[in-house]
Formats: structure tokens, sequence, C-alpha cells
């Protein structure tokens, strides 16, 4: 899976295979005019390494520098990627893809433990890494996201285990219901 996502980007490179599958559906190769915004908002200078803080782009005097060059003033960058770079820079996106390789790992094991879960799992991380092409998903308040989390957070198997109580049930011999009766 990893090899055929790493093939994918490749050729996505190297063919722009995503213009001509826009181009066949009969939409445009900009993405709904998306591609003119990236950059707009990749001309305005962030700092590359740290970005502008965060969720602290869209704040400010940004947006407005963006109102005569669009019929709307943007208030997301329609990329998660690229709204993960001007907030937080490419550390932020670094933490990205590795919290992405984590979660990856994780579903992995869990394809072999409990295959629909772990298949229910990848299934969302996919829909995760493709919808934030087009879309901000990496937001706080996004409910993609929080589902995101559910999927990446691993639930230890061995914690769960139910551990026998110190207390047990014994039989009464003088009736037949059930008493407690102290644990050796």
């Amino acid at each position: 899976m990893l090899a055929a996502l790493v093939v994918l980007v490749i050729a996505e490179a190297t063919f722009g295979l995503s213009t001509h599958f826009s181009q066949s559906l009969g939409r445009g190769s900009d993405l709904s005019d998306r591609t003119p915004l990236w950059a707009s908002l990749l001309g305005l200078h962030t700092n590359p390494i740290f970005g502008t803080g965060f969720e602290s782009f869209w704040l400010g005097k940004r947006p407005l520098e963006l109102e005569g060059i669009f019929y709307f003033i943007p208030n997301e960058a329609h990329n998660g990627y690229l709204e993960t770079y001007l907030t937080l820079g490419s550390i932020g996106v670094l933490l990205l893809i590795g919290l992405f390789v984590a979660t990856f790992w994780k579903i992995r094991r869990d394809l072999f433990r409990n295959f629909e879960w772990g298949r229910y799992r990848l299934g969302f991380l996919v829909a995760v890494i493709l919808y934030n092409w087009t879309e901000a998903g990496f937001k706080t308040l996004s409910p993609l996201w929080f589902v995101f989390y559910l999927i990446a957070t691993d639930y230890p198997r061995d914690n769960l285990a139910i551990t026998q109580s110190p207390i047990t049930l014994a039989k009464s011999e003088e009736s037949e219901e059930l008493v407690y009766a102290e644990g050796l």
C-alpha cells in the first residue's frame, strides 16, 4: 500500500495524472480555481520553517491582500497540506507526515489482529489523506479530523483484559441461591 502511494505521487509529479483525470470529467485542470489561490497564498511569503503560528495565518491583513485577486475573500487554503505549511511551516508538515506514517503502521498491525476494524481504519486514513488535497480538513474543529484521531489512537488489548476479582461466586449448600464468598 505504501509502495503504491509512492508510485502514485511520482506518477502525479511526472505525468500530471490529476490534470488528465479532471479534464476527462469535464472540469478544469486548475481544480475549480484552487491552483491560482494556492499560488497566491505561497506568494505571501511566510516563514518556511515555522510558518505564521498555529491558526494565525488568516488573521490580520493577509486575507485583505487577496481581496482584489478573487471574487471572494478566502478564509482557508482549500488544501490541508498548504494550510499546515502556512500556519506551522515545514516543521508542521513533517510532523503531519510523521503522524500519518505512525498511524499507518498501527493500522498495518491491526489488519492482522482484527481485519474488519483495520480495513475501516485504513480506508479512513486514505480518505483523510486524499480529502485534504482539495479541502483544509486538518483543523481543530473539523469532524473529519476528530474521527481521524479516533482511528489514529491505538487501544492496547492487554490493558482491556478483565482481571478476576478477589470476590468469587459460590453456591450455598443450604439453598440454591448464589452468595458471595471471600476468595482465597
